[in-house]
């Protein structure tokens, strides 16, 4: 039978399996955003939890028929949300386009792949995730009709406290949203490997299933065992 996707509701509390046996909380906004909650266990004994003791671990775009559909969801019945919280509407977006990236080059786990964005880097942005097409104005406010306006153009490399301070644009997707939720509870704190790759960080080894899942997962039978091991 077909695993049913977790219906959506404004102010709906979930936990979400990180990697097997690691649950993360997250609050549902508007679709598809995500709040995630730096609050992990190693168990679903949530009971009648407030997620407003908890600080925000990263608010995210997601896919509803694939992240919610293929993770392992648990609607919390007597949480309590967060519902005065304000999230962020500064964001991080990505140059256009695709380039090759090398990571652990001259390592037995050397790894080559495409990554986003034709040069290394993003832009500062604001993008108000309450907005919603109307009539009058059927698109953002920026030319590119993607958002609001442009603060920074490039955001210079150096500049970790706003790289780390920031989410970027983009869907998160299963199983990768999945194991950098893991990272996120590994490292005690928000970590994107994706946003690393982007930025020409410095990649640790601890990122070696993330690198393999953006990398493809190296075929289909690596694919399954990585699903097999990690996430199902």
């Amino acid at each position: 039978m077909a695993k049913r996707t977790t219906p959506w509701k404004e102010g709906k509390v979930i936990s979400i399996e990180t990697r097997k046996g690691i649950f993360v909380l997250a609050q549902m906004l508007k679709s598809p955003y995500l709040r995630f909650y730096k609050a992990f266990r190693e168990d679903e004994n949530w009971g009648k939890i407030d997620v407003s003791i908890f600080e925000t671990l990263f608010t995210k775009s997601i896919t509803t028929k694939s992240f919610l559909k293929h993770s392992n969801v648990s609607v919390i019945k007597d949480a309590i949300p967060d519902l005065e919280r304000e999230d962020s509407k500064i964001w991080i977006k990505n140059k256009s386009g695709h380039r090759k990236v090398k990571v652990w080059e001259g390592k037995e786990n050397e790894k080559e792949f495409y990554t986003l964005g034709e040069e290394v880097g993003g832009s500062l942005v604001e993008m108000d995730l309450e907005w919603s097409p109307t009539p009058s104005q059927p698109v953002r406010a920026h030319i590119s009709g993607v958002v609001d306006s442009v603060l920074v153009e490039n955001i210079p490399l150096n500049n970790n406290d706003v790289i780390n301070e920031h989410e970027l644009i983009g869907l998160g997707v299963y199983p990768l949203m999945n194991e950098r939720l893991y990272l996120c509870y590994k490292y005690d704190k928000n970590v994107d490997p994706l946003k690393d790759i982007i930025f020409n960080r410095e990649i640790p080894e601890d990122y070696k299933i993330a690198i393999e899942i953006m990398s493809g997962g190296g075929g289909k039978e690596n694919k399954e065992k990585i699903l097999d091991t990690y996430f199902r």
